[in-house]
């Protein structure tokens, strides 16, 4: 029986090994299909563009007239409200769908058609909201051709008016969905339809309009920001409207991380202002409290602007918080402990002073195998982690202490009150705690030379005991 179940442990360890390498592929595999693509749009953009600059220049006004006209004309006639005929009607609905969107596409890319920006007429922003609200969130199922033409279509009206992306006020919702911008991002991390009053939702993003979202998303992502809204607002609106994702959504996953890499490197070269510490900090508090270890690991080691942003944080104790709230979060923490470049922000931040006035026993013994020296980390008042726990903390830590001492803490050392750990101990408040030290053998004290050693050299350098975490 042993034997067999040992040989289902071999095999099972084996698939989930073979699991994860599956995994690490598909990533890089996709990570690597969205910088290319990025690249592609980028390229894509930037010749029709110059082709649709050259056909323009080279018409007569009245040419220019004519066919702005013919092209906001057929803009109009788009079925956008998916009413009750075109739910019973679909084959005629994507017929005539087609069909106008194709001439859209004729009329700006062949001829030189221009979407004149009126911001009294036309909301190009709203127009993809109807767009995809109606047709995507009502229509259940995905006609490619349609999918194809609606999004080259967007293309060449984004082409033709690039103004049109630009956001004009990004104050309130109201004036934010008047922004391509702004539906797009809240598609690709919100992972729903942005809501309409007109229209209920009735179903989550499917993946097929998913990837037309992407596509037409790095298609623009170069001509987003401006004086009003820069590159700083844009990365910060999606790392506060991201969410975690579920196993099963590795795809979104990547697409959304792989955006987000694009804006930190830009964001990186950009001229940068780093004066939004109060806004950061409440988008770190939220990637902590929804666990999106994968986004906090990024976004740390992409970009040094945003290093700075987490130096700048005074208070890392709400933070700490939210990370020891539940057994999972904990583990969390160790992923992040475990991250080098982190844990050297959480050691400067005074993580360890944290976790020894919450007593996160565990989470300590953690830290302490993955640096050493923290035992000889300071706080404000000079006090090393053995006189801070003595000093700063109550209750049961006598095996906290027995820890600390184990792992080579000074036992003579001073604070800059002079304070140390004979003094600490003698402190009426830690007069159970000095019973317990000496009954426990973890300590004895000399009160002539008034010195506190460790009570056997030779102890075993015991581990915290589970119940005390």
């Amino acid at each position: 029986m042993n034997s067999k179940v040992i040989s289902i442990n071999y095999h099972w360890r084996f698939i989930e090994n073979d699991c994860e390498q599956f995994d690490e592929a598909f990533r890089l595999k996709y990570s690597l299909h969205i910088q290319e693509k990025y690249a592609k749009l980028t390229n894509e953009f930037e010749n029709n563009f110059k082709r649709f600059q050259f056909l323009r220049e080279n018409l007569t006004e009245k040419r220019i007239e004519d066919l702005d006209h013919e092209l906001m004309k057929l803009i109009d006639t788009l079925p956008t409200i998916f009413d009750q005929f075109y739910e019973a009607n679909l084959t005629k609905f994507y017929s005539e769908s087609i069909k106008l969107m194709k001439r859209i596409e004729y009329l700006i890319l062949n001829d030189g058609a221009n979407v004149n920006y009126n911001e009294n007429v036309f909301h190009f922003g709203m127009l993809i909201n109807k767009w995809f609200i109606s047709k995507g969130n009502l229509t259940l199922s995905d006609n490619p051709k349609f999918l194809k033409s609606l999004m080259k279509m967007c293309k060449a009206i984004f082409i033709s008016n690039p103004f049109l992306l630009q956001i004009q006020e990004y104050t309130n919702t109201y004036a934010k969905i008047y922004s391509p911008y702004y539906f797009l991002s809240y598609s690709i991390y919100q992972l729903n339809y942005f809501p309409d009053a007109r229209y209920e939702p009735n179903h989550h993003l499917r993946i097929n309009w998913y990837k037309v979202e992407i596509n037409l998303f790095l298609f623009i992502l170069n001509h987003l920001y401006n004086e009003r809204f820069s590159l700083e607002d844009c990365l910060f609106d999606i790392l506060h409207k991201i969410k975690p994702s579920f196993a099963d959504q590795m795809f979104i996953r990547i697409c959304q991380l792989e955006i987000l890499r694009i804006l930190l490197e830009k964001y990186e070269n950009d001229f940068l202002r780093c004066d939004k510490e109060n806004r950061f900090a409440i988008i770190l508090e939220n990637l902590f409290k929804t666990n999106q270890i994968d986004v906090i690991k990024l976004i740390y080691k992409q970009n040094k602007t945003i290093r700075y942003l987490f130096d700048k944080l005074e208070n890392i104790e709400h933070i700490v918080d939210i990370m020891i709230a539940n057994q999972k979060m904990k583990q969390s923490c160790e992923i992040l402990f475990n991250d080098q470049q982190l844990r050297v922000w959480f050691i400067n931040k005074k993580l360890l002073f944290i976790l020894l006035k919450k007593k996160q026993c565990k989470l300590i013994k953690h830290l302490f195998k993955l640096s050493s020296s923290i035992i000889h980390q300071l706080d404000e008042d000079g006090n090393d982690s053995l006189l801070y726990i003595c000093l700063n903390v109550r209750g049961c830590r006598h095996r906290l202490i027995e820890f600390l001492i184990q792992n080579g803490s000074d036992l003579s050392r001073r604070n800059f009150k002079h304070i140390n750990f004979f003094n600490a101990l003698h402190i009426s408040t830690n007069r159970k705690l000095l019973n317990k030290l000496i009954d426990h053998e973890i300590i004895s004290i000399d009160y002539i030379s008034k010195e506190v050693k460790q009570f056997n050299n030779d102890i075993s350098n015991e581990s915290i005991r589970p119940s005390e975490s």
